[in-house]
């Protein structure tokens, strides 16, 4: 299954010359640091390519650790990607895989991007009586800034904890500590980087000023 609407930015985007101070500016607003806190929910985001069977093992570690003890997929396809099935289900099956009850896990199926799994999965959130006031969010480290931006438009008042992970795209990890180096994480990092520029603009989200303390979300309660 594959849409025909065209996304807004492509993933990977020609990179201008990046002085280093611009790397620094743009390293700051995409990544955001990992603060895995005990909250009241695991969010997680949909994922297309780049994630790991090791990944959905650590987030299974997570809730058998008692850090939630309810997980919400989001997720159907990405407007640019095929999917056998809705990627909440693939996730959802690594999870139970993992050993996370399948009861424990709730599904959000018809989202095809990072502000619809957000919205909707509120709505699904609210329809079973759940109100989170704090929140442990996974996604792609270099998606991470703009999932905590996204989150802050819609539960302003939600403690949010980040746990994200580097992202591998033939064979070449994103990650904050080098994303420069290497053509296809600089495509990755520089289109995240239009994105929280554009849609913090038109409103869609938050923007790191808005959002303090941005690095790292915040203390634990």
């Amino acid at each position: 299954m594959l849409s025909s609407v065209k996304i807004e930015i492509e993933r990977e985007p020609e990179v201008p010359n990046l002085t280093e101070n611009e790397i620094e500016e743009i390293t700051q607003i995409v990544f955001v640091e990992p603060n895995p806190q005990k909250a009241d929910l695991i969010f997680i985001f949909g994922y297309g390519p780049g994630h790991t069977e090791a990944q959905w093992e650590s987030v299974a570690k997570l809730f058998k650790d008692g850090y939630a003890n309810k997980i919400l997929v989001n997720g159907l396809f990405a407007l640019d990607q095929k999917a056998e099935i809705p990627f909440s289900h693939s996730i959802r099956d690594s999870l139970v895989k993992n050993g996370v009850p399948k009861e424990n896990i709730l599904v959000q199926d018809k989202s095809k991007n990072t502000l619809e799994d957000v919205i909707m999965g509120k709505e699904l959130l609210e329809s079973e009586k759940i109100f989170p006031q704090t929140m442990l969010y996974v996604s792609k480290a270099h998606h991470a800034g703009r999932c905590y931006l996204t989150l802050k438009k819609c539960f302003p008042n939600i403690k949010l904890f980040p746990f994200a992970f580097d992202a591998v795209y033939n064979g070449i990890v994103v990650s904050k500590k080098d994303w420069w180096k290497f053509p296809v994480a600089r495509a990755r990092v520089w289109g995240e980087y239009l994105r929280i520029k554009k849609y913090s603009e038109r409103g869609d989200i938050s923007t790191p000023s808005q959002s303090p303390p941005y690095q790292g979300g915040e203390k634990e309660r």
